[in-house]
């Protein structure tokens, strides 16, 4: 696969972008599209690890590259990587082959973008970010940007969406 389709929300801290990430994932299945997701893990240091005393944790303690684990149709993969951002995860999620991959977070990437606005402030601090097509506020104060919603409105954002979907952008070279 030469290139994938991404779509990326971003937002402050509880803004609510696992919980759209969420909404779009099941609107994408509800299509017969398969997703994949890929998170900036926000919260400083490691994302939390399994139980250091299994086998594949054992080899990624001991200086693998990467560990891998599989089973019950599940594969778990850790990996070390010295490239930082989301290309290198977009890569690796591209591998199943999804008809999308959501982006969460890594607000400077230039994907297409929705970003989840609080306030009035958040839009003055979001607006100049790469990309974006669609503005998700409480307030619907978001002068300049290509087209705004509620929050509240589930239904709209969901048409929005597949909207998207059908317009065929997006698309970014791996």
């Amino acid at each position: 696969m030469d290139t994938v389709r991404v779509l990326q929300v971003a937002g402050f801290k509880n803004s609510g972008k696992t919980t759209l990430i969420r909404t779009l994932i099941a609107a994408a299945e509800s299509q017969g599209l398969r997703t994949a997701t890929v998170k900036h893990h926000g919260h400083g240091g490691t994302p939390a690890l399994p139980d250091p005393e299994t086998d594949s944790m054992k080899f990624f303690g001991d200086g693998a590259a990467a560990s891998a684990v599989s089973g019950g149709g599940i594969i778990q993969l850790h990996l070390r990587e010295a490239e930082t951002g989301p290309l290198p995860m977009i890569r690796l999620a591209a591998a199943v082959r999804p008809d999308l991959v959501l982006v969460e977070g890594f607000k400077q990437e230039p994907f297409e973008k929705i970003v989840l606005l609080r306030s009035r402030e958040d839009w003055q601090q979001l607006k100049d970010l790469p990309g974006i097509r669609l503005a998700v506020t409480e307030t619907a104060k978001a002068h300049g940007a290509p087209e705004i919603i509620a929050r509240e409105d589930t239904e709209a954002i969901r048409g929005w969406f597949g909207r998207w979907l059908k317009g065929g952008t997006g698309y970014v070279h791996l």
